[in-house]
């Protein structure tokens, strides 16, 4: 049996990682990675750290594991994919058992040729860089019969698994003739203070989007479902990443000649206009009492969306 555990560099996907170990054992574990080349630099470092502690693999006397600060910004794309192309080289040859993912474009690239901004209801950066990518990989290397796929949701968000009605991630994988399991929606339950607290019991460090206050450890903190608590902490935290993604959707919304736009504006008559990152940021600087919507955060969704 082989089991394939979707590995985002997140905390739960490694918790949920370290629990397959637990009972399956290391021999026949892979862990997939499908990688946006948008992810945080401290995303990569957890990456590789995370996945050596789970084949228990003392990873730091084979390869220079690089800090979040040494690597190149971000910004320069070509350097910072080749940068990231011979880190994939140098890890998956020291950890076997790692499989790290490629298309070689990034989210904004997809949106571009497939012209289209994706949103908090349409998502073709994950669908072809994630959920496709990952499916291509399980036809070409796993037989269905003798294969469980794993993801990192925990009890908290069981519901996005299976709702109890057909419905969810794991039904619909089953209806597709894959088998799919959630471990962190299996007793016993963990918090995500647990899976921190079980990060440093194994010496490592949780990736820093989490310190900074974000939920999820994707995109560099950019997500085109997230929704405008999420983005105004980006800005607040991450003002350069802001600024990237706020520049490249006015790039976009000239190519494509469209008033589109991330976020959406309910303001007024509660109907849903475009609201660009340009216009959001001005609101929150030149008004920062304003309200919004504190809760309203959205959520990275890659795996369990329909492709």
């Amino acid at each position: 049996m082989m089991h394939i555990v979707m590995f985002s560099a997140g905390a739960g996907s490694w918790a949920a990682a370290k629990r397959v170990a637990d009972h399956a054992g290391p021999d026949n574990l892979r862990l997939l990675f499908t990688d946006t080349l948008m992810e945080d630099p401290d995303a990569y470092r957890f990456l590789l750290e995370g996945a050596a502690d789970v084949f228990d693999i003392r990873l730091s006397d084979k390869m220079k594991i690089p800090s979040w600060s040494e690597f190149p910004d971000f910004r320069d794309r070509s350097n910072w994919k080749g940068y990231l192309l011979e880190l994939r080289r140098e890890a998956t040859r020291h950890i076997p058992g790692l499989v790290w993912l490629m298309d070689g474009r990034d989210p904004w690239e997809i949106f571009f040729d497939e012209r289209f901004l994706g949103n908090s209801r349409r998502d073709p950066c994950s669908k072809i860089l994630k959920r496709r990518a990952a499916d291509r990989w399980l036809v070409q290397n796993c037989d269905p019969r003798d294969t469980t796929c794993y993801v990192g949701i925990d009890f908290t968000e069981a519901h996005r698994f299976d709702d109890g009605r057909g419905g969810g991630l794991g039904p619909r994988r089953a209806s597709e003739g894959w088998r799919y399991e959630a471990p962190l929606c299996s007793e016993p339950y963990l918090a995500k203070w647990n899976i921190m607290e079980m990060i440093r019991a194994a010496n490592l460090t949780a990736p820093r989007l989490y310190s900074l206050g974000f939920s999820h450890n994707n995109c560099h903190g950019f997500c085109v479902k997230a929704g405008h608590a999420h983005y105004r902490l980006l800005h607040q935290k991450l003002p350069e990443v802001y600024a990237y993604h706020e520049r490249k959707e006015q790039k976009i919304r000239a190519f494509l000649g469209k008033d589109v736009s991330i976020l959406a504006d309910r303001r007024n008559d509660g109907r849903k206009k475009p609201l660009t990152l340009l216009a959001f940021r001005k609101r929150i600087e030149d008004s920062p009492d304003e309200s919004i919507d504190e809760n309203d955060y959205g959520g990275c969704g890659c795996f369990v969306d329909q492709s």
